[in-house]
């Protein structure tokens, strides 16, 4: 199956996106595929950085069970980074409307603003297999790199249900050319569900008015911007039906929070990365995941834990990255997550990214278990944890903390949570630097931003 044939089984005139000047309706999106097959471009590697979804939307189910790959590219990717992907995937071109990359790049190489002119140049040869659908890791930690993924990888969890889905309307915070984004745009197209999509750069609150003015009933986000959207105040007016959660650590305080101001809402706590795909899903508003999902995976995909770290198999995923064919799983095909869990009673809970951790004196301290315990104080709406240089213990733990009441004196509250996590943790844990700010940088995957 591929994503045009989900669209083609939709009825006349559905419409699939929303967004302030456009609606994309399923009859524009076909035409698409038409003027592709016509230009015969079976079997062409197209690279497309594109920021409006409505333009991408009908290029990807074009290229879908046509082209030999086609890779998704965040438009606020470098030119640097994007020429290297192009090597690497051995892509025909290159279609860009960010005006400022397409100037950069038309002297490098073959780059088109627009389908049209597109179709008109390349010259592609017939391949027979299927299309792979390449999607870039986020690169907190390194390089990103390309991850081969294909329609039915992609989809393997999602709801194919066109008669529920006509009475869903999903909303999007992500960038769709991330996993994360690409699975909201998936689930709402396969299934006839209308998608709320506002400029991925426009404010939280002007993202929210959409959201109560299209009557989102779907939404997806990190544990971090739930925590921004919970405290803006019109946020209550969405009528919020299903509340999804990934990307990071989602604690007790933050699937409370949603359940108490969206309580017709299902919460879902999602584990998936582009490397493994979608690994499973708890619903039951508890933090991490019951412990028999080490012997019986609701999903079907191996999870296992090794040294403390958790492992997944996911055998409908390429296990290698595009271009330098560096494997990121084990020969049987299991993937080292990199996060660091522990099993408690019946329960597994994560401490947080193994390749986040802070050195202080030989000790370990994860990031995320320290914000876990200062968001369990109610002074405090959000919190990054981050390394502080220090010439004697390599180095120390600071805190950005940004406060439920702005109001608050930032030096009594700085004082008062210095003293709380004092007697909570361990001396090499707390905290040597708390500072109250009024936000702090989240990246294109919707997660706080670390400096690593």
């Amino acid at each position: 199956m591929t994503l045009r044939e989900c669209i083609e089984k939709l009825p006349n005139n559905s419409i699939l996106t929303i967004s302030k000047n456009k609606k994309l309706f399923r009859e524009e999106i076909l035409n698409y595929y038409e003027k592709a097959k016509i230009n015969n471009l079976e079997g062409s590697r197209v690279l497309i950085c594109i920021s409006d979804i409505n333009v991408a939307l009908p290029i990807i189910v074009a290229l879908d069970g046509l082209a030999e790959s086609f890779a998704l590219i965040s438009a606020s990717t470098s030119i640097e980074l994007i020429l290297s992907y192009k090597k690497n995937g051995d892509f025909d071109a290159i279609i860009c409307d960010n005006e400022i990359l397409f100037k950069k790049l038309k002297d490098t190489t073959a780059v088109f603003s627009d389908f049209n002119s597109l179709i008109k140049s390349i010259k592609p040869v017939k391949l027979l297999h299927k299309t792979r659908w390449l999607i870039a890791t986020s690169g907190t930690t390194a390089t990103p790199k390309l991850v081969s993924h294909t329609f039915k990888s992609l989809t393997r969890t999602t709801k194919f249900n066109i008669e529920h889905g006509k009475n869903v309307t999903w909303g999007m915070l992500y960038d769709f050319a991330r996993f994360a984004g690409l699975q909201v745009l998936l689930q709402s197209a396969a299934s006839g569900s209308k998608l709320i999509a506002p400029l991925y750069e426009d404010s939280l609150v002007n993202k929210i008015n959409s959201f109560i003015n299209y009557k989102c009933t779907h939404l997806s986000a990190t544990p971090t911007l739930w925590r921004k959207i919970l405290m803006t105040p019109n946020s209550k007016e969405i009528n919020l039906l299903h509340a999804t959660l990934g990307g990071e650590i989602a604690d007790d305080r933050i699937l409370s929070s949603i359940n108490s101001q969206y309580p017709k809402a299902k919460i879902v706590h999602i584990f998936a990365s582009t490397e493994a795909g979608v690994g499973f899903s708890v619903s039951d508003k508890k933090s991490g995941f019951p412990k028999n999902y080490l012997e019986k995976s609701p999903l079907g995909v191996g999870i296992k834990i090794k040294d403390n770290k958790l492992f997944i198999r996911n055998e409908h995923v390429h296990n290698k990255y595009l271009g330098n064919n560096k494997s990121f799983g084990s020969s049987d095909g299991w993937i080292d997550t990199g996060d660091s869990v522990h099993i408690k009673n019946d329960r597994v809970l994560f401490r947080g990214r193994e390749d986040g951790v802070i050195n202080v004196g030989g000790d370990k301290v994860y990031p995320e278990e320290i914000e876990n315990v200062l968001l369990k104080h109610p002074l405090v709406a959000s919190v990054k944890v981050y390394a502080k240089a220090n010439p004697i213990t390599g180095s120390l733990v600071a805190a950005d903390v940004i406060l439920v009441n702005s109001k608050t004196n930032s030096e009594e509250a700085s004082k008062i949570l210095r003293e709380y996590n004092s007697k909570i943790l361990e001396r090499h844990k707390t905290l040597a630097i708390i500072k109250i700010v009024s936000r702090f940088d989240l990246n294109s995957s919707g997660k706080i931003a670390r400096d690593l």
